[in-house]
């Protein structure tokens, strides 16, 4: 990911998940017209909306799911190089140690973001506005941003998962990683998942960091974790395009 200057916009009032299955909130710093949060492999999808203050709305439903499932096999149909697919909970999760236990695992994980950033953008002037994130800070949001530069922090975001069934994930992985100047440490999953059909709040926290001799910074642990409710810290962190 290519590291850019950062506007940081975050704030605790109108951060809503609510009983209409519908996520919003304000970006403070946006200062730009209306435009749409979108994904898409195929091409630009919409999933939700943003208004010129900044205020945004997407309609967490069973609607957007199949949305993008469409995109991804509209992708697939039209590209005869690459394909792509969603990975499986026992894919993303299992572990070879057998310290991990799923249920279900074999159904498809559909997220809403990528590594948890949310693109904006005006779909009919082709014009993209950057990207945002739901975190716990800007530090930790522009670690996640500096991807590959080892730049990490503790802290968490926020992402969303959609399931059509029951599903949980439990236990904990570690293995031998090194780092770019040849030292050891051990790095570990944490998993406390407990999906239920429909959209999940998923929360990706690392908890602890490596830092080798050149100062470089690792994820060491990372807890991932369901949660009922949006956290009271929750900031967002805005990369302007």
């Amino acid at each position: 990911m290519k590291t850019t200057l950062l506007s940081f916009a975050s704030l605790f009032i109108c951060v809503i998940l609510n009983a209409q299955n519908s996520l919003s909130g304000t970006l403070a710093d946006w200062d730009n017209p209306k435009a749409e949060i979108i994904t898409g492999m195929h091409k630009p999808l919409a999933i939700g909306d943003i208004d010129d203050k900044g205020n945004f709305l997407i309609e967490l439903d069973a609607a957007l799911a199949q949305s993008i499932r469409k995109d991804i096999k509209g992708f697939n149909e039209a590209s005869d190089e690459w394909k792509t697919s969603l990975n499986s909970i026992d894919q993303s999760f299992k572990c070879h140690t057998e310290t991990v236990e799923t249920l279900n695992g074999e159904q498809l994980i559909l997220s809403l973001t990528t590594f948890g950033m949310f693109n904006i953008a005006d779909i009919p002037a082709q014009k993209m506005y950057g990207s945002f994130m739901m975190v716990n800070s800007k530090s930790f949001a522009e670690g996640v941003k500096a991807f590959g530069k080892y730049q990490n922090k503790e802290g968490y975001y926020i992402d969303m998962y959609y399931f059509e069934e029951a599903a949980t994930v439990k236990g904990s992985c570690g293995m031998d990683s090194y780092t770019i100047s040849g030292e050891m440490y051990e790095a570990k999953n944490v998993y406390e998942l407990n999906f239920k059909p429909g959209w999940n709040i998923v929360q990706y926290q690392v908890t602890e960091i490596f830092r080798d001799k050149d100062g470089l910074t690792y994820e060491k642990t990372i807890v991932w974790k369901t949660l009922d409710k949006l956290p009271k810290d929750l900031q967002f962190v805005y990369f302007p395009k």
